[in-house]
């Protein structure tokens, strides 16, 4: 039974992740100006989690609830659809951009430099650095406009 909440609310908060980064990021800090579609990452994670969901299914298939089995199906289902349907995305603002589900203002930004591999690289005051990987070189070129008209 403790698996069965467990499971729920992993399930639940997946949900409320992939409603946030789908919908959520768009509305807060004001109106989206740009949107560019990132590089993935999170394949090789995904099948992990699946893998690791499908030994624990074949173990204990015999033991298993009808009802845990169901938790475990949407599990997979969630994990398909945030590392292989999901892209990733970094929406530019007004006063800042979100990467990563983060918000990062501008005037904390030092540095903007970018690589022929389609890679932004930002520069904070506190000289923490972010890469950021841009899918299209089309949308690298929106991004270097972006910067240069809103400075």
């Amino acid at each position: 039974m403790t698996t069965n909440i467990i499971l729920l609310v992993c399930i639940s908060l997946s949900i409320l992740y992939a409603i946030y980064d789908q919908f959520g990021m768009n509305w807060l800090k004001g109106k989206t100006l740009l949107k560019v579609r990132l590089k993935k990452h999170t394949k090789i994670d995904a099948l992990i989690f699946i893998g690791l969901i499908a030994i624990s299914i074949y173990q204990t298939e015999t033991q298993i609830q009808p009802f845990t089995l169901y938790l475990l199906a949407v599990a997979i289902t969630l994990s398909i659809y945030i590392g292989f349907i999901r892209t990733p995305h970094c929406l530019f603002k007004k006063s800042g951009l979100f990467f990563e589900n983060f918000f990062i203002q501008y005037n904390k930004i030092a540095k903007i430099t970018y690589t022929e591999k389609g890679i932004l690289l930002i520069v904070l005051k506190n000289n923490k650095k972010i890469t950021i990987p841009i899918q299209n070189s089309k949308d690298m070129t929106k991004v270097i406009n972006f910067f240069s008209d809103n400075q």
